[in-house]
């Protein structure tokens, strides 16, 4: 049976409402680090950054949110990006990280993750919003297999998610991006099996299997685009 919080429902983002995640998920960070000096050039800056950069990547991603039942706000949400292996990922962009170094043997499936923001608003409920919110961004990649999950992550999400038995290798050094200690990293596909398994009967929905389609599709229209260049 699929896990609901109170006063809370799980969803997707359409691109008409991707300005009004940005603007959450950088209000968020505000807030979370208390930053009393963030201006509104500082907001601008981070804002045309953050569109620019998701607009490139929607078409090959599904966002999932976490909504409020009474105004419909945004107080969670995370992104799985299928990568194209030629688009240029942020973290190498941030940790000058070649393709060649991500594309690593006997790997079929590439991905990017990020976005990844809980409200602190938020008071109840935060460990299973989280397990939701990982479970189904996770749950695609796990299920297509040779699978590397791609991304620039916070030093304490990378540690939430080993106490999750999620584990992860760290690419480089870390360095401090959007006002947090951020590493490098990957996480294998199979790495995933005791979160998915253990997490499986509580957060599974029908919705996961169609977006495992969505990604299927994705793939077949990756490589026809490949073989036709």
């Amino acid at each position: 049976m699929n896990w609901t919080p109170e006063n809370y429902y799980f969803t997707k983002l359409n691109s008409a409402e991707l300005p009004e995640l940005i603007h959450f998920y950088l209000v968020t960070v505000q807030e979370h680090y208390k930053l009393e000096e963030y201006s509104e050039e500082d907001y601008d800056i981070d804002y045309q950054s953050l569109i620019g950069e998701d607009s490139v990547f929607f078409d090959r991603s599904i966002y999932y949110v976490l909504r409020n039942k009474i105004n419909n706000a945004i107080h969670a949400s995370i992104r799985i990006t299928y990568w194209d292996k030629e688009t240029c990922l942020p973290i190498q962009k941030l940790f000058d990280i070649k393709t060649e170094d991500l594309l690593i043997p006997n790997v079929d499936n590439f991905w990017h993750i990020g976005r990844f923001v809980i409200s602190g608003k938020i008071i109840g409920n935060r460990i299973n919003i989280l397990k939701k919110m990982l479970f189904d961004a996770f749950y695609g990649p796990y299920s297509l297999g040779s699978g590397l999950i791609i991304a620039e992550c916070d030093r304490k999400v990378v540690n939430t998610l080993r106490k999750l038995e999620i584990e992860s290798y760290q690419l480089g050094d870390a360095i401090i991006y959007f006002y947090s200690e951020t590493l490098p990293i990957y996480i294998k596909s199979q790495w995933l099996e005791t979160f998915i398994k253990k997490n499986k009967l509580s957060h599974s929905s029908t919705e996961n299997d169609k977006d495992i389609q969505k990604f299927i599709t994705m793939s077949k229209d990756m490589l026809f685009d490949s073989k036709k260049n």
